[in-house]
């Protein structure tokens, strides 16, 4: 392996070229690059033309021009520059001249000598510059070697290119002084008018020091770059030769990039237009070009064109090493795409008998294209297990994901079983053809892992087949298997999955009707009954659901038909449920409130609550009164009414009488969260200050609930603050938090003078503190802030009377606290919550 060399290093050098270097290199012109060939008369002709006497800048100026396109031209094309156009391997000599007089010059000793008279470099900076210069040379020279010797070497040369290209374009950026350019070597020329305005800014773009940037495009590179080239394309496409080569490759480099986390989702839009683009303008498409353009040309809807510009590059992509397997991987991917899958095998033959390390997944594709093809599932069949002979051990999990997707896509379930049988077994089961599965496959725990893959990786529709596939074969769905995939169509929230999941949902409860039905006919017959087929038995390709419905099928359904507002199909589903036998929940109690709050008004719903908890005595739970909170007014409408607002402080106090006596328990943190803040919200809303205080000291007692900061901080805003982001609800937010901080340095001062250390409270004195900072900013709300306490006292023992706790709050009894204590039914949330 060549050691390294000083051209991987460029970047810790300095950008700074010297004129020394610039004026022997320029002698040499540069061969015209390609795209300005068509124009080689006319220069000859002005060649021969007497040229006028050029100035001292103007020499100056073109020969930083010359060594600039030069050097960039060998870091980005790998093509040697007139630098070493013989294959001199002698460093370069140069003479220095200073000027003296005018006209008058004097050749110098050494570069040391030009240093001092030049501009004070010393000599220590002039052996640095001549050693940059010789070592760039150098390794200009070592890289047309490698080249030279073909092979392994030539592709460390064509590594070295790429990383001296990478070094160039993020730190180099053509610049030949400390200032540089204005645009750098990466520029278009020659447009002016109306049409300078969008290729300047493309020049901008491309002069940024921050694109690409340690060599990988951003997201923001992508965008810009599009951006700006779709908007100079018309301006561009009057002179496209005045578009470097430099900066076709580098509009090249950025809009085909993909992957490094960065999303390119246009790219292939995008490089059928570049490559369109170049084509015009005459300039030649390397070969990794050459195929990503036809892939594009592919994707784009010609695939007829791209297919027939392919076989058209055999003999010369598809015969070079380093683009022989890239060529027929497209070939494959094409022609099965297109559905020629005569030659996408032939073309995967070729590359899977070569020398190229190939890799046999390429098989994929024509799996996939032949399963598709009526009366061709035998021969995918034996084209997968080609491929899974061919990888042997090495074979992934998401390799047989894609042979199972391919033959599920096409209802060839039968080969997708045997595929995913193939996955969870290491030795060989054949279960095709057999009318009944073997008892390690036809069980619910196999059907379960199958579908639960098939669900997580989202293909619903597959996870359908093989439940109807594994039904004729014996094997039903458990509830929660098919309650599963109801609730995966509904998240997909598409009318198509809506409507499948509905029809699942409402068979399971079909079935569930007439297992009760049948029961209820078989206890009133004194001997046993037999079943026989009807009139009309569905044929056995219908799938006909035998899983019965459980209650998280109703619930499933009962919350869909709520947040899309079906009132009536939930009253159907009422209704069901009710002939279900399954006995009624909490969940499908507070879907029917919530419904009937929205179409029947807040009344039926409160009655159809009391109907369920006080005569059927069904439990409720958190979110029950949660829902019942949400019937009261003030959380219903915008402008309030007085006279309703004290009906809501009635019925609130008696929804929370409710809440204490009611036997139930805290399934989650979000409920002890929520809860309470609905209660205490509603009360405010209502101006029912007294039973805010009330319910804050019951829940303390019940739940061992004390108010955040920042609750107090929102009670303290209001609630109109927080509908609205604007600045003047802000400033409220901001005034309350000001106020919520005085009166907890307020109590905190109190603290203190009682003794207390305020750095060392415990967290049950912080939380008292946070009480008696609530009860405090509710008596400002009440503009009671001055009150006596006993008048205050007693306004508060109605309402502990009114509320049915005056036992819980003022008497304290450690039994009836005990005996309504809401504790968690989760002990691990409930440490969470304490």
């Amino acid at each position: 392996m060549p050691p390294r060399t000083f051209a991987l290093d460029l970047s810790r050098t300095s950008s700074y070229v010297c004129q020394s270097c610039i004026a022997s290199i320029g002698r040499a012109r540069p061969n015209p690059q390609p795209w300005l060939a068509r124009n080689a008369s006319n220069a000859a002709r002005a060649a021969r033309r007497q040229r006028a006497p050029m100035t001292t800048k103007q020499m100056e100026e073109e020969q930083q021009q010359r060594f600039q396109e030069a050097l960039l031209r060998e870091a980005q094309k790998g093509e040697p520059t007139d630098i070493d156009e013989q294959g001199a391997t002698e460093p370069l000599s140069v003479n220095y001249f200073n000027e003296e007089t005018e006209g008058q010059y004097r050749q110098l000793r050494d570069g040391a000598e030009f240093g001092a008279v030049s501009g004070g470099i010393d000599s220590e900076i002039s052996e640095a510059i001549n050693d940059l210069e010789q070592k760039m040379v150098q390794t200009i020279q070592m890289l047309d070697s490698l080249e030279k010797v073909g092979g392994s070497e030539q592709d460390k040369a064509e590594e070295l290119r790429r990383q001296f290209k990478r070094i160039l374009r993020d730190k180099y950026k053509g610049k030949t002084g400390p200032e540089g350019e204005s645009y750098g070597v990466l520029r278009i020329p020659g447009f002016t008018g109306v049409r300078q305005r969008a290729v300047a800014n493309l020049n901008s773009f491309l002069a940024r020091d921050s694109v690409v940037k340690g060599g990988v495009p951003k997201p923001r590179d992508l965008f810009d770059c599009w951006k700006y080239y779709s908007a100079a394309r018309s301006s561009l496409a009057t002179q496209w030769s005045n578009v470097p080569r430099e900066v076709w490759d580098f509009l090249w480099m950025i809009l085909s990039h993909e992957g490094g986390g960065v999303e390119n989702p246009n790219r292939m839009h995008h490089m059928y237009i570049l490559a369109k683009d170049m084509q015009a303008a005459g300039v030649v498409l390397r070969d990794s070009q050459q195929l990503l353009a036809i892939e594009a040309m592919f994707l784009e809807g010609w695939q007829d064109e791209a297919i027939e510009a392919w076989k058209k590059a055999v003999a010369t992509i598809g015969s070079k090493p380093e683009t022989f397997k890239g060529y027929y991987e497209l070939g494959v991917r094409m022609c099965s795409l297109h559905g020629d899958t005569d030659r996408a095998m032939r073309a995967a033959d070729t590359l899977l008998r070569s020398s190229e390390s190939p890799n046999p997944r390429i098989m994929i594709p024509i799996v996939r294209a032949l399963a598709a093809k009526e009366g061709s599932a035998e021969e995918a069949w034996e084209v997968y297990k080609d491929m899974r002979s061919l990888l042997g051990d090495t074979m992934q999990i998401e390799d047989y994901d894609e042979v199972i997707a391919a033959f599920l896509v096409v209802n060839h379930v039968e080969h997708a079983l045997q595929a995913f049988v193939d996955m969870m077994f290491s030795g060989p089961m054949d279960i095709r053809g057999k009318t009944r599965l073997p008892t390690i496959v036809g069980n619910h725990f196999f059907l379960g892992k199958w579908l639960k893959r098939l669900i997580g990786a989202g293909d619903l529709d597959g996870a359908y087949k093989v439940v109807t596939f594994l039904q004729r074969k014996g094997v039903a769905a458990s509830p929660i298997q098919l309650n599963g995939l109801i609730g995966a169509w509904l998240r997909t929230e598409t009318a198509d999955n809506v409507k499948k999941a509905d029809q699942l949902a409402w068979a399971m409860i079909k079935a569930r009707l007439d297992f009760v039905d049948l029961r209820r006919r078989t206890a009133a017959m004194d001997r046993p009954i037999r079943l026989v087929p009807r009139d009309g038995e569905p044929t056995p390709d219908d799938y006909v659901c035998t899983t019965r419905a459980t209650v998280e099928t109703f619930s499933l359904l009962a919350e869909n038909y709520s947040a899309r507002g079906l009132h009536d199909d939930l009253e159907e589903l009422w209704t069901a449920f009710e002939m279900a036998e399954l006995g009624p929940n909490s969940y499908m109690i507070n879907q029917i409130i919530k419904s009937y709050t929205e179409s029947k008004g807040p009344q039926e719903a409160i009655d159809f609550y009391e109907q369920m908890t006080k005569i059927r005595h069904v439990r409720p739970d958190a979110h029950t009164f949660i829902a019942l909170y949400n019937t009261l007014s003030v959380n219903r409408v915008v402008k309030r009414d007085s006279k309703l607002s004290a009906d809501d402080a009635v019925i609130g106090r008696q929804f929370f009488q409710d809440l204490v006596k009611m036997d139930w328990k805290f399934d989650s943190v979000d409920e002890y969260t929520y809860l309470p803040r609905a209660v205490l919200f509603s009360m405010l809303k209502a101006k029912d200050h007294a039973g805010m205080i009330v319910a804050a000291r019951t829940m303390k007692e019940l739940f061992n609930y004390s108010p955040p900061e920042q609750l107090l901080i929102e009670l303290a805003a209001g609630t109109a603050t927080l509908r609205v982001q604007s600045k003047r609800n802000m400033d409220r937010i901001m005034e309350a938090s000001r106020l919520i901080e005085s009166l907890i340095r307020k109590h905190t001062q109190v603290f203190a003078d009682l003794g207390g250390d305020p750095a060392k409270m415990t967290t049950q004195e912080k939380e008292n503190q946070l009480c008696a900072v609530f009860e405090e900013l509710v008596l400002v709300k009440a503009h009671a802030a001055n009150a006596e306490r006993s008048a205050v006292n007693n306004i508060l023992a109605q309402a502990a009377e009114e509320m049915g706790v005056f036992d819980i709050v003022f008497m304290r009894d450690p039994a009836v606290i005990r005996k309504h204590r809401k504790v968690m039914k989760n002990k691990d949330a409930e440490d969470d919550v304490d």
